[in-house]
């Protein structure tokens, strides 16, 4: 693994001092950091933002279904409620 130095004034040191954890090394407190920082890296979800954007039928047919499955639930709950 190839190694770098980065030079840090005293405040910054302290802050990073204060944010690791006991076992945790100050490469894997940066990396940590900058995953909170990119949400994608805490949403995996986020990946597929935008997915149905090119094909626009598509999406509208997997909304209708979502909509009739919904519909479905709806009538069979408040046929068990009469």
């Amino acid at each position: 693994m190839t190694q770098k130095t980065i030079s840090l004034n005293e405040n910054s040191y302290k802050q990073l001092k204060k944010l690791k954890k006991k076992n945790e090394s100050y490469s894997d407190l940066i990396i940590r950091l900058c995953n909170l920082r990119n949400p994608v890296l805490n949403d995996p979800l986020l990946e597929f933002s935008g997915i149905f954007s090119e094909d626009e039928e598509l999406w509208v047919e997997i909304e209708n279904i979502i909509q009739n499955h919904r519909k479905s639930h709806l009538t069979n709950e408040i046929i068990r409620e009469e």
